[in-house]
């Protein structure tokens, strides 16, 4: 259970029992006390006017009603008359003589304790005495049974504040354990990544009812651990893949280099082409040290704040042409069309999209042959523009298709090939922050496909 909700639960608890407590009781004693119904008979026969009594005498008999206690049975004699009355024998209206009130006080005074007083009244226009209204209370004779009923009424509210207090320390006791136990683990889990241990996954709640706010800041460690392995592992690879790749050209550099000032190689042909190799592997070192700069750079987030919103057929129909008059160089059968509406638009990066497409097309060159053909189709569905770039060379294996976007990968069609193993991830970079998508299917010695898909709105533009 979430801690926000346990939380909830108590405060409820705390706050919705004591209140409704609070309101029950004052409406218990409202709805059973006696000065409930005296209040409405006194309304009622002061309404009927046919007592002879002052405003100040009725505001006296009120402000006398209102003194008396819960549950005690009361009336109000005057003038012969029962004016206003709860007790069940002394009807309200009854006509009695004191004689028979009397006889009927005595009558009942083994079962009820009786009092009578006579309020003054300051009437002084009445014509019967100052004092002729009576006010005759009453109460049980407290015996076993009524003893009883007061523990009957105890019992259960103790039993009540009981089950209130047992909940309110069950719950604050469960809440702290779980607070403990979350806090704990995640103070272990924040230790283990501390100490550099990544390759061991983090504690999680073993049961789904365990989880909360807590333990779910160990899922995200657990996410981050895994992220920085993986950073790890891909800054390794990284430096290996630059050690590996650029040990090569410096080796040659430093060994010709070498040769000329050791004096072994003497006559002047031999020492230019010699020196025609060095520059060679230094152009080579500085294609190397540029790309990875620019791969550096296609990994943040500065360039994609510069998208423009361009007309994509204009770009598609330059790389298209460019693509063809290349083919004819290298002897490349190139097939192009490009068949989509005039008015898409999308913010793009143009110099980059057109690397991007310029890399895969010169892959296409780099892995076929003499009299190869490269197909190029750009088509229009109504969510999608697709790009596809396929050609019928060497093909890749069906083992390096799912590494071939990793950085430093190089396919075992592609080893004898120089470069750092970088451009299809350039690539796949470069498609994906356009929110773009890139797939490839290949099959070895028949070819390989690359398909590029452009979303679009509704109204056929890239939103």
């Amino acid at each position: 259970m979430k801690i926000r909700t346990q939380f909830s639960l108590l405060i409820s608890l705390l706050i919705v029992i004591p209140v409704t407590c609070v309101i029950s009781l004052p409406l218990y004693h409202f709805f059973s006390s006696p000065q409930r119904y005296l209040m409405k008979g006194y309304r009622e026969i002061r309404a009927l006017g046919y007592l002879d009594l002052s405003e100040n005498d009725w505001e006296a008999m009120r402000d006398e009603i209102k003194k008396i206690p819960p549950n005690v049975q009361v009336a109000v004699y005057c003038d012969f008359q029962i004016i206003i009355s709860n007790i069940p024998e002394l009807k309200q209206g009854t006509v009695l003589l004191p004689t028979e009130l009397f006889a009927f006080i005595n009558e009942s005074s083994s079962i009820y304790d009786y009092q009578i007083h006579s309020p003054e009244m300051n009437s002084v226009n009445r014509k019967t005495s100052s004092s002729s209204y009576l006010m005759i209370s009453r109460a049980k004779v407290p015996d076993r049974k009524s003893g009883l009923r007061r523990r009957r009424f105890y019992i259960p509210a103790f039993i009540l504040l009981a089950i209130f207090e047992t909940a309110v320390i069950t719950l604050i006791i469960q809440l702290s354990r779980t607070i403990f136990n979350s806090i704990t683990m995640l103070e272990a889990n924040t230790q283990k990544i501390a100490d550099g241990e990544l390759d061991i996954q983090l504690e999680q709640p073993k049961l789904q009812r365990e989880a909360n706010e807590i333990t779910s800041l160990s899922e995200s460690l657990d996410r981050m651990r895994v992220a920085l392995k993986d950073n790890q592992e891909r800054r390794t690879k990284f430096i290996m893949g630059i050690s590996h790749d650029l040990r090569t050209p410096v080796a040659l550099i430093k060994g010709y280099a070498e040769a000329i000032t050791d004096g072994v190689v003497t006559d002047m042909g031999s020492i230019m082409k010699s020196l025609a190799i060095v520059q060679t592997k230094a152009d080579q070192l500085e294609n190397m040290i540029n790309d990875l700069i620019n791969y550096m750079k296609l990994n943040t987030t500065e360039w994609q704040q510069n998208l423009e919103i361009c007309p994509l057929k204009p770009l598609l129909k330059d790389f298209t042409d460019s693509a063809i008059a290349t083919g004819d160089v290298y002897n490349r059968k190139i097939s192009a069309s490009v068949d989509i509406a005039d008015d898409i638009q999308v913010p793009m990066d143009k110099n980059l999209v057109n690397r991007a497409l310029e890399n895969i097309f010169s892959n296409a060159v780099r892995y076929s042959k003499d009299g190869d053909s490269i197909s190029i189709k750009c088509t229009q569905e109504p969510d999608f523009v697709i790009i596809s770039i396929s050609d019928n060379g060497v093909g890749i294996d069906e083992k390096d298709l799912e590494h071939i976007f990793d950085i430093f990968y190089r396919s075992s069609t592609s080893r004898r090939e120089q470069g750092l193993g970088i451009g299809l991830s350039v690539v796949k970079t470069i498609i994906e922050t356009h929110g773009w998508k890139i797939d490839v299917d290949s099959e070895l010695g028949k070819g390989t496909s690359f398909f590029i898909s452009v979303p679009l709105g509704r109204s056929g533009k890239l939103v």
